[in-house]
């Protein structure tokens, strides 16, 4: 489950990039269902790789943002990065983010309940609107059915 960031979790969390808050944000939801699946860790990669927020940086630069993101994750806990990284991720990325993330967590085809808690929490963190969340899953499901 998530909680809200106290100051000292934001202050942890505080230093992070927008890159590293987005990295951070995704391996929070791979790990959702308990691991982040070989699988899981290729695709956030993969999306990543493509997005604007991440271009121009090289595979050392993107390695270095993963790898502070996966270490924040760690060390800190997801229930403590998940609030501190929303409140760096800018606004106007925000339903993007938790569209990358559902995207993520259907890879398989489906939401365990663990996940649904996650994308419930997540969604109200990133104040994404409850209408367009449930269009945002409902083509995802589409689009990872096959």
């Amino acid at each position: 489950m998530i909680q809200q960031a106290t100051p000292s979790d934001q202050a942890d969390a505080g230093d992070l990039s927008p890159q590293e808050a987005f990295v951070a944000l995704l391996i929070a939801s791979a790990r959702a269902d308990g691991s982040v699946s070989a699988h899981e860790a290729n695709r956030i990669e993969h999306v990543v790789g493509g997005m604007t927020l991440f271009r121009g940086q090289s595979h050392e630069q993107l390695q270095k943002v993963f790898a502070r993101a996966a270490e924040r994750v760690s060390t800190h806990g997801v229930p403590s990065v998940v609030p501190a990284a929303v409140a760096i991720i800018p606004k106007e990325l925000r339903d993007t983010t938790f569209a990358v993330a559902i995207d993520l967590m259907l890879s398989d085809g489906r939401l365990s309940p663990k996940e649904e808690a996650f994308v419930d929490e997540l969604r109200t963190l990133l104040n994404v609107e409850r209408d367009l969340a449930g269009r945002i899953i409902d083509v995802l499901l589409v689009k990872n059915a096959g």
